[in-house]
């Protein structure tokens, strides 16, 4: 039993994606400003998605030099802002969130980046709030863009379970497998001892 555990906490788990955000959409940001990344910070933090204790995120921080700002105010030159990507879940159900931006690309690539928040921490629009420049209709900000992610990005892990298997097979192992394998040793005892009666007293 605790083989079949194993096997269906390993198995591939669905995530309840977020559509990309249309044009329009990513338009309502706080900020947009168009610029070229200068470097990435990966970092490995609490998830502020799922906050729960045990859920774990790549906080991924691009630092962008400003050549122009399109909506929204700001003095500086260069900015910080944050993506994420997921590092580990608790349990299946909290896989069933958005997995995190795309795509993140690297240093000197040149983007427009649609931004909400502000000082001192700048959010990317999830889950596409990272463009190419020239991107001006639905289909240019979507999935099909031509940014691909950064290499370090691309290599993060992701999608494992923060306990080896998701709490729901640890429960199962605990509540099922634990007392049914207690009940069937004590049976194979009692029926073990049972024949050894029989064969000193075979009358």
């Amino acid at each position: 039993m605790f083989a079949i555990a194993v096997v269906a906490g390993l198995t591939v788990h669905a995530q309840a994606e977020k559509a990309p955000l249309s044009l329009s959409e990513l338009q309502k940001s706080d900020l947009i400003v168009v610029g070229t990344i200068k470097q990435i910070r990966i970092e490995s933090e609490p998830s502020r998605i799922e906050r729960s204790f045990g859920n774990y995120d790549w906080g991924i921080y691009v630092t962008l030099a400003v050549e122009h700002v399109e909506k929204g105010e700001l003095t500086d030159t260069e900015i910080e802002f944050r993506c994420f990507r997921i590092k580990t879940r608790r349990s299946q159900m909290e896989f069933l969130t958005p997995s995190g931006h795309r795509p993140i690309p690297g240093p000197g690539k040149r983007i427009r980046a649609y931004l909400n928040g502000g000082k001192p921490i700048w959010f990317a629009a999830l889950p596409n709030g990272i463009t190419a420049p020239g991107a001006n209709d639905d289909a240019s900000v979507g999935p099909s863009g031509r940014l691909g992610d950064a290499d370090q990005v691309a290599q993060l892990p992701g999608g494992r379970f923060t306990y080896f298997l998701p709490l729901e097979q640890w429960a199962f192992i605990f509540v099922v497998a634990v007392p049914l394998t207690f009940l069937a040793i004590v049976w194979i005892r009692w029926l073990t001892g049972r024949r050894k009666r029989s064969v000193r007293d075979p009358t």
